[in-house]
C-alpha cells in the first residue's frame, strides 16, 4: 500500500505526463448514487415488464411456490390468489430486468447510473478493464441474486441460501470502499476500480 506521500507524487507526476492514465478512484458517494438510480430504473422498469408480461414470466421463477399457495389460498376461500399472484408478476419482471445490470457492468464496465454519474469500472491503474474482469466483477457483484433466481425457479432451498450469504459477504464487502484503495471485495478480487470518466 502506498504511503500518503508516495500517493502525491504519484498524481503530480501524473499531471506533468498528459500520456500517464488519470486514475481518480471514486468512493462511496458517487457509487451509492450510481446504485440507487440503478435499483429506481430496474424498480420502474421491471414494474412496467411484470404489468405486460408478468404472467409469463411468474411461472418460470414461482411456479412451484405458486402451485402450493393456490393450495393454501383454496383452503382460505381464494381471497388472495389474484394479489399475489401479480406481486409475483412484478417481482418476475423485476427479476429479469435486474439482470441487464449483470450484462451492462460486464459488457460495457458501467450500469445505467454510473454512465449517468460518469464513472465505470476500469483496472486498478486507471486503463480500460479487460472484458474477463468486466465480467469476473459483474458476476461477483451479481452473481448471489442470479442464484437466488435460479434457486426460485428450480425450487432447491440451500440454492437461495448460498445466494443469501453470497448477498451478505458482498454486502459486507460493500464497506471497503471506505478503505484509502476505495475497492469493494469484488473490485480486490476482480483487480478493478470504479474510476471517473
Amino acid at each position: 500500500m502506498m504511503s500518503n506521500k508516495e500517493v502525491q507524487l504519484d498524481e503530480m507526476l501524473m499531471k506533468d505526463n498528459p500520456h500517464y492514465p488519470i486514475n481518480e478512484r471514486i468512493g462511496f458517494g458517487r457509487r451509492f448514487g450510481a446504485y440507487m438510480l440503478d435499483v429506481l430504473i430496474v424498480m420502474v422498469c421491471g414494474t412496467i415488464v411484470g404489468l405486460l408480461i408478468g404472467d409469463q414470466l411468474y411461472p418460470l421463477f414461482f411456479g412451484k411456490q405458486m402451485g402450493e399457495f393456490n393450495q393454501l389460498s383454496d383452503q382460505l376461500g381464494g381471497k388472495f390468489t389474484n394479489i399475489i399472484q401479480k406481486m409475483m408478476e412484478i417481482t418476475s419482471g423485476i427479476s429479469v430486468t435486474g439482470l441487464l445490470l449483470f450484462i451492462l457492468e460486464g459488457a460495457f464496465g458501467q450500469s445505467f447510473g454510473k454512465w449517468v454519474l460518469k464513472i465505470i469500472n476500469t483496472n486498478v491503474d486507471g486503463n480500460p478493464a479487460s472484458s474477463s474482469q468486466l465480467w469476473l466483477r459483474s458476476f461477483l457483484k451479481y452473481g448471489a441474486s442470479i442464484l437466488s433466481l435460479i434457486g426460485g425457479y428450480s425450487g432447491i432451498i440451500y440454492i437461495g441460501w448460498i445466494g443469501s450469504l453470497w448477498s451478505f459477504v458482498i454486502f459486507i464487502g460493500f464497506f471497503f470502499v471506505f478503505a484509502d484503495n476505495k475497492q469493494t471485495i469484488h473490485d480486490m478480487l476482480a483487480k478493478t476500480v470504479v474510476s471517473r470518466k
